[in-house]
């Protein structure tokens, strides 16, 4: 798979990326959740004009330096669950202004704590009120407890990778933009992400996205997390190491158009916390995207790769000034919803 990150990539076909979806039509509402250690968390909340009984629920979760407000906007998920039904949950990290962070109670620049070890597990602070959260708004909304799914960017991506190993019973699918694996990177086997799994272990579907410019998480840590989780799901569909499932993509797919050359240069896109949009510098109107799709068992698509060659740490796709952004890329919101819409517990 590192090969990927090479310029002699084989065009295969086209990579088909979903259309976006009119302004969103419902209502966002604000709300918070505490759990017994005392411990909590605020959410901002979107919920479609008409929302169907029964319908599924997907958290986002932002990056550092980086709230829910603005996490919605660059994803815009909100769009998405206009035109097929669903609840869009943005919890929010609580913000410690006293100079010392981590803290157990918040982070300094808004990081979620992927990366402190009692948040890693299974009833850590974050992870039980994220997932509570979850289960709470599962339960108000009457959603479908078989389809909850999570998905972050940057920090957030690695705590949606703690979710899906600590709560596989709960998420069930999930979605990593530029993370990586569990345990801080650490978790190159998979074992560890088995082991948190205990007696729930199964399949999680990923998807996984990262650009080939990001200098903040490097497109090698998605790779890597690609492999760890194929590993992940080998423990998983037998408890055991034995190669049952193939690291070789079933299928693979590139695009390398990136259309018409703008001499003006396009959107030079420098306002993204320093991470400046590479494609609107070179005037270029799109990103090549390779994608790679692995089956496990009867399931063709049970993890996917989106590698946006060229693009730096940013939402792709994702017109705005907000933290992180890149207005060039594929729509990675409607990819991950057409995803998650295949699995359910």
């Amino acid at each position: 798979m590192r090969r990927l990150l090479a310029a002699s990539l084989v065009v295969l076909a086209a990579v088909c990326v979903p259309a976006r979806a009119a302004a969103p039509k419902g209502t966002v509402t604000s709300g918070s959740y505490s759990v017994k250690n005392g411990l909590t968390r605020t959410y901002l909340l979107y919920t479609p004009a008409s929302l169907p009984p029964n319908a599924p629920l997907v958290m986002f979760l932002h990056g550092c330096n980086e709230t829910a407000a603005e996490a919605m906007q660059a994803s815009h998920w909100n769009a998405e669950a206009d035109e097929h039904g669903f609840a869009v949950v943005y919890p929010e990290q609580t913000i410690v202004t006293d100079g010392v962070a981590p803290l157990a109670d918040g982070n300094g620049i808004g990081c979620w704590n992927w990366f402190v070890p009692e948040d890693q597990d299974r009833d850590g602070p974050e992870p039980a009120v994220l997932t509570g959260i979850a289960q709470s708004l599962t339960a108000t909304l009457q959603s479908d407890p078989r389809r909850v799914y999570v998905e972050g960017v940057s920090a957030g991506a690695s705590m949606s990778v703690n979710l899906a190993a600590a709560y596989p019973d709960v998420f069930a699918a999930a979605g990593a933009l530029a993370g990586c694996t569990y345990r801080t990177c650490s978790d190159g086997s998979g074992e560890l992400a088995y082991r948190a799994m205990g007696p729930r272990a199964r399949v999680v579907p990923l998807i996984v996205e990262n650009g080939t410019a990001d200098v903040l998480n490097p497109a090698l840590q998605s790779t890597d997390l690609v492999e760890s989780w194929l590993g992940v799901d080998d423990l998983a569909d037998d408890g055991a190491a034995n190669g049952s499932v193939s690291r070789q993509p079933a299928e693979q797919t590139t695009s390398t158009d990136t259309g018409t050359p703008n001499p003006g240069g396009g959107d030079p896109c420098v306002h993204n916390n320093s991470f400046g949009c590479l494609g609107g510098v070179l005037g270029l109107q799109q990103y090549p995207v390779t994608v790679q799709r692995y089956g496990v068992g009867k399931d063709t698509d049970a993890l996917e790769l989106w590698l946006v060659h060229g693009m730096a740490h940013a939402h792709p796709d994702a017109p705005g000034d907000g933290a992180y952004t890149d207005p060039l890329g594929p729509d990675i919101t409607a990819a991950s919803w057409e995803f998650f819409a295949k699995h359910h517990l």
